[in-house]
């Protein structure tokens, strides 16, 4: 994926033992674009796992925030693929975010959960 320094998303690694996580950078500013980009790279790896439920880590700690049209293909993906979900941990120290993350955490039936250390996090998904 060709992320700029400014925006855009890193899939930064599928793991797939002993529990298949999948770990996204997101940083600066999202567009609609950087979405378009990710898509079809997030469906591969969620078609590599051996799981039919999800655990991701968004690191969003360089996340500054979406243009409008880029919140609403967050929302239609967290709707496609909130369903699968078993676990989410957020790492962030954005207070915005936190709050965020729980007001979504009341709309689909997986855990999410944030930090503020990338390690804490990836243990947390892990257990």
């Amino acid at each position: 994926m060709t992320v700029s320094a400014l925006h855009g998303f890193t899939l930064e690694a599928v793991e797939l033992a002993p529990v298949p996580v999948i770990t996204v950078l997101a940083r600066g500013r999202l567009t609609h674009e950087d979405y378009l980009s990710l898509i079809p790279q997030l469906q591969a790896a969620i078609d590599e796992q051996t799981s039919d439920r999800l655990r991701l880590v968004f690191d969003a700690r360089e996340l500054r925030g979406w243009e409008p049209r880029a919140a609403l293909d967050d929302l239609r993906l967290s709707i496609h693929h909130g369903l699968a979900v078993e676990r989410v941990a957020l790492i962030t120290d954005a207070r915005w975010l936190s709050l965020l993350s729980r007001l979504a955490g009341l709309l689909m039936p997986g855990q999410i959960r944030s930090f503020r250390e990338r390690e804490a996090g990836d243990a947390w998904v892990r257990s």
